[in-house]
């Protein structure tokens, strides 16, 4: 049967019709089974990164570590499990290395590997791939900061290895206060500890790291100091024996870690570890300990174990002269023996709070920040099984005695005649119940932001407070010392509040101001409001 030229066109036009609406459900019942599935991309940098369903790109850091350095004791054959330590060249991660020589670990049932960062090209490991590669569990440990710990969340912090006591430090020129850092150019290593002293230095005289100075990071410790020497900076922060370099063009320095104890080593054991092989982790700690106990006990024999094991350009402990070199690096370290340890992980609420502060401190500078429960991050059980144990309680003293978190350190002594100011204190005005030196609970919580977070983690330094009181029109006129009582009372009620948040007493100055002359006696409420204050101001003796 022949057909007509426009039926035979209308027929292949349906026919079209079909096959596109059939391509369009064929597309569309495909792009319904895919579309939960990530699109990768390959990186210059051999990492890949996953575009997420809310449009939010996700990076994968390449998790290729290099091998282990490995103790003079290994034996691959021996049926030994291993255990991986990445640490940077510091004096108190150097039990590391003393472990492996002394043969610390074998003798408690493991071999450990050692991962030395930056000792050649091969270790030259960023803090991402350092993080991601304890996170894996490709590592069982990582020796770093506790305001590390607290950005990445990379694992659980296990024991407390040492409290910077003067390595940290804020260099500057004519900078006389932390006050006067704003408007300045501050010069740092990029994800460094240098980095968050800045934050939190800057947190202190609550100045905002995005708009009140300028931020200078850099790739090394080495390129903030030299940005510094050439002019480009005003501030410098760094750590020794770097720093002192900042001498060259003009530099002193401002603060350190001795008066301000914000920055914290931690042993952070990764969560494979601890749920695979708790046992293993546990014998690491009581490793870690041990060589801890043989360290103060016996100081040269440690020292020339470091020495021997060699990279000694990396070390900076040689073995001509590995006792000095070795007590230089731990002089400006406070090292946490088991005891300290103990202590801590008993009550575990200073860490969690340091912690909490060191969030808020990189969220503060619009770093973001894990929302994962904080509490999570610390497991004291390690230590307090290592603590049971007499055979591992040592019979000495670190070369640096003072950690600050394990005990209440004696300042009575301390004469404040030559303190310097390091900051006034941006929190001022403070409310009293009516007729009363009693602080309203609205001035609690101003200090327990403004002041308790960094004179609970600060021993070095001291606290002026100097209350003032208005002096109203009164018939008979108040007298001075009636004046004077009140602001010594208000000024005390603030002293008194911060005691009972655990502070030292012997760390306050207290005083008392009258009001200037034409404001005295005045009826005036406006001008009474301006000597109605309590001014807070940290000092550090002897800088």
């Amino acid at each position: 049967m022949n057909l007509d030229r426009t039926r035979i066109i209308f027929i292949a036009i349906i026919g079209v019709a079909a096959l596109v609406i059939c391509g369009v459900a064929a597309y569309s019942i495909i792009g319904n089974l895919t579309e939960d599935e990530p699109t990768a991309v390959t990186e210059s940098n051999g990492s890949t990164s996953s575009n997420n369903n809310d449009g939010s790109t996700v990076s994968n850091i390449d998790l290729d570590s290099p091998d282990p350095i490995w103790g003079p004791n290994y034996d691959a054959d021996d049926g030994l499990p291993t255990y991986i330590c990445g640490a940077d060249a510091f004096g108190s991660y150097f039990t590391l290395q003393q472990m492996q020589m002394s043969g610390k670990d074998v003798e408690h049932g493991f071999h450990l590997g050692i991962i030395p960062f930056f000792l050649t090209d091969e270790y030259d490991i960023t803090e991402g791939q350092r993080t991601a590669l304890l996170d894996s569990g490709q590592w069982s440990c990582l020796l770093t900061t506790l305001d590390s710990v607290a950005l990445s969340s990379p694992g659980v912090i296990t024991a407390i290895v040492d409290e910077s006591a003067g390595a940290d430090q804020l260099w500057g020129r004519d900078i006389d206060t932390i006050n006067d850092l704003q408007g300045k150019r501050i010069a740092f290593a990029s994800d460094s500890v240098g980095e968050y002293f800045v934050y939190y230095a800057l947190s202190i005289a609550q100045l905002s790291p995005r708009s009140q100075v300028t931020l200078v990071p850099q790739d090394s410790v080495e390129s903030a100091i030299e940005v510094f020497n050439n002019g480009q900076a005003d501030v410098v922060s760094a750590w020794e024996p770097n720093i002192y370099d900042a001498e060259q063009s003009g530099g002193i320095k401002l603060l350190s870690s001795e008066e301000l104890r914000i920055v914290i080593d931690v042993i952070v054991t990764s969560r494979q570890s601890i749920q695979t092989n708790a046992d293993l982790v546990q014998n690491f700690h009581n490793a870690w300990f041990d060589t801890l106990k043989a360290q103060v006990e016996d100081f040269d024999t440690a020292a020339s174990q470091i020495a021997a094991w060699g990279n000694n350009d990396w070390s900076f402990v040689y073995p001509e002269t590995a006792t000095d070199d070795f007590a230089i690096w731990l002089e400006s370290v406070a090292q946490a023996d088991l005891g300290d340890n103990a202590f801590v992980m008993r009550d575990t609420r200073p860490i969690i709070s340091r912690l909490e502060i060191a969030r808020r401190v990189w969220a503060a500078s619009d770093v973001n920040i894990p929302n994962d429960d904080i509490n999570d991050l610390v497991n004291g059980g390690f230590v307090l099984r290592a603590a049971d144990q007499p055979s591992l309680q040592p019979n000495g003293r670190p070369v640096n005695d003072t950690f600050s978190i394990s005990a209440q350190v004696d300042l009575s002594g301390v004469s404040t005649d030559a303190a310097a100011t390091l900051a006034v204190l941006p929190c001022r005005t403070f409310a009293f119940l009516p007729e009363s030196t009693e602080l309203t609970l609205e001035s609690r919580r101003i200090l327990d932001d403004c002041v308790v977070p960094t004179m609970s983690q600060s021993i070095g330094l001291f606290l002026r407070v100097r209350g003032s009181s208005a002096w109203p029109a009164n018939d008979p006129p108040y007298s001075e010392d009636e004046i004077i009582e009140v602001a010594e009372g208000r000024a005390q009620s603030v002293v008194d509040y911060l005691v009972s948040q655990g502070i030292d007493p012997a760390r306050f100055i207290v005083e008392a101001t009258l009001p200037p002359e034409d404001r005295r006696g005045t009826d005036d409420p406006n001008l009474q409001a301006q000597d109605r204050f309590v001014e807070l101001t940290l000092v550090t003796a002897g800088r």
